[in-house]
């Protein structure tokens, strides 16, 4: 069911000097287990479509340093992930990467229901670049063409790599474990992220938008509320570890491209690493953006743009 902008989503739009635009379309899905899914349409809805969603703690919203450059262009349809920003809670279970690849099928076949059928982009980033990934190993492809930005690709077993990554991925899961859930104001949820190391590199406003996206006001007690739990999170950063992932993408394949943090940083993230290594062991398309941890979408924008932007145009896809 298609439904229109509403008031609600007022605080969401405007952080720290970033307005987000307001959808000129909304559709509200459920899954086939209830779980709510709101998909928001931006852009130009003669253009390309491109769907795009987000990484773990964050929304789509969050990205918008990034999409804002598709919108005179493209037809952009954005999704979070169930139990994540605009979507209301629904249960701690199932929230796994193979509940949310089930839910990728129904999103995009809703989307092209509702929107019309057309050729279709997929643009995803860490735990919904998973979720992607897991139905392309498969040789199922729902998308035309496909980028993923530095998805966590865990190697085997005997690896040097699986160490690092799987460490990162404790401390990540850890941390979220013990996370703060309510806060009195979203500015309260700034000021923690300034103390985050893998914020460091943010531009300005990242931080009060990811704040404003990923937190509900809860009328009840006046205070602002994660809209996914950090108990909820927490599983997926180990998960990942455990999927059949470090594969060669299946047949019949579409274009596709990984782009990955800097792998060449003094401090490069062990997902960038394996971004690279990925790439070179199964020859998929590689792009990096120097100077970038795994937030790249939202530290260099512009540029991550740009690579989308030109591989699009390389395989005669663009607009």
């Amino acid at each position: 069911m298609t439904s229109l902008p509403n008031e609600d989503d007022e605080t969401r739009r405007n952080a720290a000097g970033l307005v987000l635009p307001e959808p000129t379309a909304i559709l509200d899905l459920t899954m086939d287990d209830g779980a709510p899914i709101r998909v928001v349409r931006h852009g130009n809805p003669a253009g390309l479509r491109v769907v795009l969603s987000h990484g773990n703690g964050f929304a789509s919203d969050t990205y918008f340093p990034f999409w804002q450059f598709m919108l005179e262009r493209f037809d952009l349809a954005l999704f979070d992930f169930r139990n994540c920003g605009r979507n209301p809670f629904h249960a701690a279970e199932p929230h796994n990467y193979t509940r949310f690849a089930q839910d990728n099928v129904t999103v995009h076949g809703a989307i092209a229901d509702e929107w019309g059928r057309k050729t279709t982009v997929g643009v995803f980033h860490s735990m919904s670049a998973i979720a992607a990934h897991l139905a392309v190993v498969d040789g199922v492809w729902h998308w035309d063409a496909l980028i993923l930005f530095d998805p966590p690709l865990v190697p085997p077993a005997g690896n040097p790599l699986r160490s690092s990554i799987m460490t990162d991925g404790a401390a990540l899961r850890d941390a979220a474990l013990i996370r703060q859930n309510r806060f009195p104001d979203p500015d309260d949820l700034v000021d923690v992220y300034r103390f985050l190391h893998r914020f460091r590199r943010l531009k300005n406003g990242v931080a009060e938008l990811n704040a404003r996206s990923v937190l509900r006001y809860d009328p009840t007690c006046g205070d602002w509320v994660l809209c996914c739990p950090g108990p909820v999170e927490a599983g997926l950063y180990t998960e990942v570890g455990m999927l059949p992932i470090w594969r060669q993408p299946g047949l019949p394949s579409r274009p596709f491209l990984i782009v990955g943090a800097d792998p060449d940083a003094e401090d490069a993230s062990a997902t960038a690493l394996c971004c690279r290594l990925f790439c070179e062991t199964f020859d998929v398309d590689y792009a990096c953006v120097p100077g970038t941890s795994h937030l790249l979408q939202l530290e260099e924008p512009r540029q991550c743009f740009a690579l989308f932007d030109s591989f699009l145009a390389n395989n005669g896809i663009a607009i």
